[in-house]
């Protein structure tokens, strides 16, 4: 039985939440005609009061939000004061009606003068001068309305999107700008999660870990490479203080081991992979939803067990799952599925805190703009049948308590 001071969580990434920032890389990618215009997103930056109301009322706990670097600092070193007061006006709403806030400070997009003129992530120098400082800058002026810290979601996943799949900015194909990437992004999350530590509120990695599969016997060894990429790099720096990428020589790393307090887990499905490397759904008979991949809860579930094994004392979150899809029923039954995998999982003793569901609002969908709606909340703001039924299912696991 899932407790009841269980988190039960929404999340969304601030282009999908509230449009793209007109300084973020990913406003170029759109003005290039690679995406559609996101517009005003889910419309979250004017209606944010209503929206938080009604995620208390139906019985969430916690919110997860970004706090979109490239409106805090669209310039190197100019502070835009306004954003800081409107996420401090945000964050504040939350807590007047219940919710605990988690801060993100890096969800895909980034400030255009950090990813190009600065070579982002990738650059050392970089890190330390301008990454580091934003950390520090955003703990200042946040942490006595936050609950908790998610600096960096699905780090790697961010690397392979945008230097190896070339979906994302800046939309490279190259392998070895994808190494370098990856490794860069591994250093700033390290980073990131250490500056954090030293505060008052929890630490939690929020991690993409799928499991990869081959689709025939020849993709075996690349499915065992992105395997070890996806799962060693972080469940060896956390659990042996060891830094390990397949194409570099390990590096004892003591002062990761154990950094953070809460690990996210970020797996919706399995990725499939062929003998020429490249990455497909899996199974390829199974049912896709609008990112082309198969949401599969098994998935998930089995997820859990496989980082409880490599870290049993670690907590652990699910720190974002949902579907992009115009079928609500599939989405219910989806969101069903998870929760009983949640519920084994806990029932089995494994130490696992909460779930976030991505995401509240229907929003903007990146490469897919609105055709694919992951919500519980239409952009109209009425509560899918999906999300009446999540409602309920939460109000379960409460003794004496009830919601609309």
């Amino acid at each position: 039985m899932i407790p009841n001071n269980f988190r039960w969580g929404i999340t969304a990434s601030s282009v999908s939440a509230e449009g793209v920032s007109p300084q973020a890389d990913w406003s170029s990618w759109e003005s290039r005609g690679k995406a559609p215009r996101s517009e005003s997103g889910a419309g979250f930056a004017n209606e944010y009061t209503n929206d938080l109301g009604l995620a208390a009322n139906i019985g969430l706990t916690d919110f997860r939000l970004t706090l979109e670097w490239a409106r805090i600092e669209p310039k190197p070193g100019v502070i835009d004061l306004g954003v800081i007061d409107h996420y401090r006006e945000i964050l504040t709403t939350a807590k007047t009606v219940g919710l605990s806030s988690w801060a993100t400070m890096h969800s895909t997009s980034l400030p255009g003068w950090f990813s190009k003129d600065e070579r982002g992530f990738q650059d050392s120098t970089s890190r330390s001068r301008y990454w580091a400082r934003h950390v520090d800058r955003t703990a200042e002026q946040f942490e006595d309305l936050v609950s908790g810290w998610a600096p960096i979601e699905d780090p790697i996943g961010w690397a392979l999107r945008g230097f190896l799949l070339g979906t994302r900015p800046p939309g490279h194909t190259r392998v070895e700008l994808t190494r370098e990437a990856i490794k860069g992004i591994v250093e700033a999350t390290f980073e990131a999660w250490r500056l954090l530590g030293s505060g008052r509120q929890p630490v939690m990695a929020v991690l993409g870990l799928p499991s990869v599969m081959p689709i025939d016997e020849g993709a075996r060894p690349a499915a065992r490479l992105w395997e070890s990429v996806l799962w060693d790099t972080w469940l060896k720096a956390l659990g042996d203080g060891e830094f390990v990428l397949p194409w570099e020589t390990p590096v004892e790393r003591p002062e990761i081991e154990g950094l953070v307090d809460i690990i996210g887990i970020v797996a919706d499905h399995p990725i499939g992979i062929n003998s020429q490397g490249e990455f497909r759904r899996y199974p390829s008979q199974g049912r896709i939803d609008g990112s082309g991949f198969c949401p599969l809860p098994e998935e998930l579930g089995m997820t859990i067990r496989r980082v409880n094994n490599s870290l049993p004392a670690q907590d652990l979150v699910v720190a974002s799952t949902g579907v992009a899809t115009d079928d609500d029923d599939w989405r219910d039954e989806l969101l069903n599925a998870t929760i009983n995998q949640v519920e084994w999982a806990i029932t089995d003793g494994i130490p696992l805190r909460g779930l976030f569901y991505d995401s509240w609002i229907d929003g903007y969908e990146w490469n897919r703009g609105f055709e694919t709606p992951r919500g519980l909340l239409t952009r109209e703001r009425q509560l899918k049948p999906s999300g009446h039924n999540f409602s309920h299912r939460i109000a379960q696991y409460y003794e004496n308590e009830t919601f609309s």
